[in-house]
């Protein structure tokens, strides 16, 4: 049980105006915007999964550029019918599932925003690990 499939179906990067000074830059946590039941056809069987859609953004200060991601988990649980009765009357996921999607979507549009902040010559969004020369050395 779990992911079954996971896509961008969305990434969008504006650089916005020229920067001047010190940049700001907030990355928003993983956001589930809705959650439906799908057939889709699993190894020539068709069987109900969740379609989780998500948007994930990132916003740099005072220059107005950003990065916006949406998505899509097709997720299997044996309790999805339970999950999708909770998000459909409060919009609210139990943890045992929410943390390990929202970590998965975390990851992957954290990379996903690396690549495009190089592309579009922004400061990564996630501090990157550097070599420095110790002292005395």
């Amino acid at each position: 049980m779990g992911i079954v499939s996971f896509r961008f179906k969305k990434i969008r990067g504006d650089v916005g105006e020229p920067a001047i000074g010190e940049l700001r830059i907030t990355s928003s946590l993983p956001k589930i915007k809705d959650i439906a039941e799908k057939e889709v056809g699993i190894v020539g069987n068709k069987t109900k999964v969740l379609k989780i859609n998500f948007e994930y953004k990132t916003i740099y200060e005072p220059i107005k550029a950003k990065i916006d991601i949406e998505g899509e988990i097709l997720y299997t649980d044996e309790k999805q019918k339970e999950i999708l009765k909770k998000w459909e009357k409060e919009k609210k996921i139990d943890e045992r599932v929410s943390l390990p999607l929202l970590n998965y979507i975390f990851k992957r549009c954290a990379i996903q925003s690396i690549k495009i902040a190089d592309d579009l010559q922004l400061p990564p969004p996630v501090r990157l690990p550097e070599f420095v020369k110790k002292e005395g050395q």
